[in-house]
């Protein structure tokens, strides 16, 4: 189970939306526009993705370095206990994880996007050196500040 945790920190990657700085949508939108937004929202999932996975890397290694510049400094994480971490207290707990053998992230989708805020849902399974596995769905909040996304929230949710 503490390796559950650690993923789930390390998932704390996100929430609560930016809504500032919206632009105004078109009245009716071109077929063109609306490709090219179809495209922008697979590169946003497939950046939002990698960067989940180089964050629960970083995470698992207990190298905070690395976790640490992807966090908002205003980072609220719900870990699938229900403890409320913030930025500070996630890097605090992050140690090299001896106990988890492997783990994947599946059925990501991007369920909300802005021009400065993200919202990606996925599940994370872990799977122990001992053969026991645990997954968690997980619901992170980016926000993009000075051209970089951010995890604002995250919430953790264990399946069972």
């Amino acid at each position: 189970m503490k390796s559950i945790l650690a993923v789930a920190m390390l998932a704390a990657t996100l929430s609560l939306c930016n809504l500032t700085d919206k632009t105004k949508p078109e009245a009716t939108p071109t077929p063109a526009k609306s490709a090219s937004s179809a495209s922008d929202r697979e590169a946003v999932l497939a950046e939002l993705l990698k960067l989940t996975n180089e964050m629960t890397t970083a995470s698992l290694n207990g190298d905070i370095s690395a976790l640490a510049p992807h966090l908002a400094e205003d980072f609220s994480g719900t870990t699938y206990d229900g403890k409320i971490q913030n930025k500070n207290q996630v890097l605090a707990v992050t140690k090299p994880d001896r106990i988890t053998k492997s783990w994947k992230i599946t059925d990501g989708q991007l369920t909300s996007l802005d021009n400065d805020s993200a919202v990606l849902t996925y599940v994370q399974t872990q799977t122990a050196r001992n053969g026991r596995s645990a997954s968690a769905r997980i619901t992170d909040t980016f926000v993009k500040r000075n051209g970089q996304w951010l995890v604002k929230s995250e919430q953790q949710t264990l399946m069972r």
